[in-house]
């Protein structure tokens, strides 16, 4: 019920928060400034996770590089379609039976595990090669 209530605050809180996000990535870039967080994961194990170089990837997107951020981090060039997919899924208010099929072949069981055997493989193959 709080949620319904105040989804209006949440919304505007979470939008100020993602413009302010993206100014700094956009103002900053992650490999020169050392304020930005390190990844814990590479810092104990000396491994890239999956997620490593997403920060990077993210400052060269903004700026319109999208060959420097496939080579930071090529799997958040796919994620960030699919993310935004799964997103405007979210914000339809009554979906159809196409829409609530399709939402169920991209974001359903199968789905969910096809998602982490690709980002375990990514794991592997970007500490292997």
């Amino acid at each position: 019920m709080l949620l319904k209530k105040y989804r209006w605050v949440f919304l505007g809180a979470g939008v100020a928060v993602l413009g302010a996000a993206t100014y700094m990535y956009y103002t900053y870039d992650p490999a020169v400034h050392s304020w930005f967080p390190q990844c814990p994961f590479k810092a104990l194990t000396g491994l890239d996770c999956p997620g490593c170089g997403s920060q990077r990837a993210v400052h060269a997107i903004l700026h319109a590089d999208f060959r420097k951020a496939f080579h930071h981090n090529a799997l958040l060039m796919f994620f960030i379609p699919y993310l935004t997919v799964g997103f405007s899924y979210r914000c339809v208010k009554d979906p159809d039976e196409r829409l609530l099929k399709w939402r169920k072949i991209l974001f359903g069981e199968y789905a969910i595990k096809i998602l982490a055997a690709v980002i375990f493989a990514y794991f592997i193959l970007r500490n292997v090669l």
